[in-house]
């Protein structure tokens, strides 16, 4: 006898989107098929409701307003299941001194299973601790291109030496992909000739530098024999460079967030600081060109950026602080512009939310996917559930979401982490040590891992 079983919905599984049963035993996938002849504890019934993979978000931030407690319980309530966190490890701080913090912080109360990156802010003096990291099961390493005035960027020879680094150890990089002391200069001349920011900051920092700086970065990853993963990519001309990269057999990963497929520049006119994010919000072509980067599988994975940070639309610009929360509108959003849009098909959405992240950033098959001894990791979504986001409905601490008023059709309404209920009638279940670490083994996955699954 199972302990669960989840009759009559569409599942989406290994082969496609087909009506099926799921059994669950001991936290993981017993059995998956039609009218199955198991017993179970308890039933659910999922008639007209798709049943999907829980989703899998490898890019949050849990060091502003929401932290390694309340990310995991906003990000719940968006269906999503796993999240891999960055761990700052900011100038003055040891790499594994940070993870073992984050690590031992986010066990104590996390309610969902997690990851760690390394953040490296001063690569200089933490890269040698990476072959450390990698023991540990943090194999995945961030760099910053740009925010020189913030004191966190990271220059070629010290990019170039860490990549060299993970090469060797067989881990892989991460970079925020901008030319951070061409983006100040335009930043400070903007700013000298007393021009309205609303105006001028996307041209402050224009698509063509970041695609200059996914260019280099590749280049150096390359030479480095090292696997990357290029975050947050935002437009056609990035695209365009990666396409390159890939065309020549480059082991180059690429992710965008709900943000930049759901919103565009002129946004900053209405939401001002609220939607200040980096790199920024492009142009309408740009949006679609993301669409459809995922639809042919030059775009490997959807992950949300969340990283809440206090601020009102009444703030100076430039001063105001980049970021915005976006996990718990992710799922709903891109289930309705892909989906709902005919951009994508929901066996593709899955795969570049649950599947793809779990793969490259090796979790897969334990993780990312419905099929027997995967982990029991499930959402329950109703793709015809008409929903208006707002800000007071979510459970994010920021006082604001981007899509304010913004009406949706599709949300989850039940998932389980490990065969346990962990969100049901918009309420979460909340286990402060439900949550478990979970190794990566990044720097394995191949990009014809991905594209044969399309």
């Amino acid at each position: 006898m199972a302990e669960w079983i989840i009759r009559g919905g569409s599942v989406a599984g290994p082969r496609g989107v087909e009506f099926a049963d799921v059994a669950i035993e001991a936290g993981k996938i017993l059995a998956v098929g039609r009218d199955l002849n198991i017993t179970a504890e308890r039933t659910i019934d999922a008639s007209d409701l798709l049943v999907l993979p829980g989703i899998v978000d490898v890019h949050t931030h849990p060091v502003y307003l929401d932290d390694l407690e309340s990310l995991p319980i906003t990000a719940a309530h968006g269906g999503i299941t796993t999240v891999i966190h960055f761990a700052y490890a900011k100038p003055g701080d040891g790499l594994m001194d940070t993870i073992h913090r984050f690590r031992e912080e986010a066990e104590a109360v996390s309610i969902l299973d997690f990851g760690l990156h390394g953040g490296l802010f001063d690569p200089a003096h933490q890269s040698h601790e990476i072959p450390l990291a990698i023991d540990v099961g943090v194999t995945s390493h961030k760099m910053f291109m740009t925010y020189a005035k913030l004191g966190w960027m990271t220059d070629d020879y010290q990019l170039m030496r860490t990549l060299d680094i993970l090469g060797r150890v067989g881990g892989m990089g991460m970079v925020h992909a901008e030319n951070g002391l061409a983006t100040d200069y335009l930043e400070d001349k903007t700013n000298a000739a007393g021009e309205d920011p609303l105006d001028v900051f996307v041209a402050t920092r224009p698509a063509i530098l970041e695609a200059e700086a996914i260019h280099r970065a590749i280049a150096m990853a390359q030479v480095a024999g090292c696997s990357l993963y290029i975050p947050h990519m935002t437009a056609q001309l990035g695209l365009e460079v990666l396409g390159r990269a890939r065309a020549l057999g480059y082991r180059v990963f690429a992710e965008t967030c709900p943000q930049y497929l759901t919103l565009t520049e002129a946004a900053l006119r209405e939401q001002g600081p609220l939607v200040k994010i980096g790199p920024p919000l492009r142009s309408e072509s740009d949006r679609l060109a993301l669409w459809q980067g995922l639809a042919t599988g030059l775009l490997d994975t959807i992950a949300s950026d969340h990283a809440a940070k206090a601020k009102t639309r009444d703030d100076d610009f430039f001063a105001a602080a980049f970021g915005s929360p976006q996990a718990e509108t992710m799922l709903p959003l891109a289930y309705h512009g892909g989906v709902g849009g005919n951009r994508l098909s929901l066996k593709r959405l899955v795969q570049v939310m649950c599947e793809n992240p779990a793969r490259i950033f090796g979790l897969y098959p334990q993780k990312g996917v419905i099929q027997p001894g995967s982990d029991a990791d499930l959402v329950l979504f109703d793709p015809h559930a008409n929903v208006q986001i707002t800000q007071a409905a979510q459970h994010s601490n920021a006082s604001y979401t981007a899509y304010e008023g913004m009406s949706v059709c599709g949300a989850p309404v039940l998932s389980m982490q490990r065969g346990e209920i962990l969100l049901e009638n918009g309420e979460v279940h909340t286990d402060s040590r439900r949550g478990r670490f979970l190794r990566t083994k990044c720097g394995n996955a191949t990009i014809a891992d991905l594209k044969s699954r399309q």
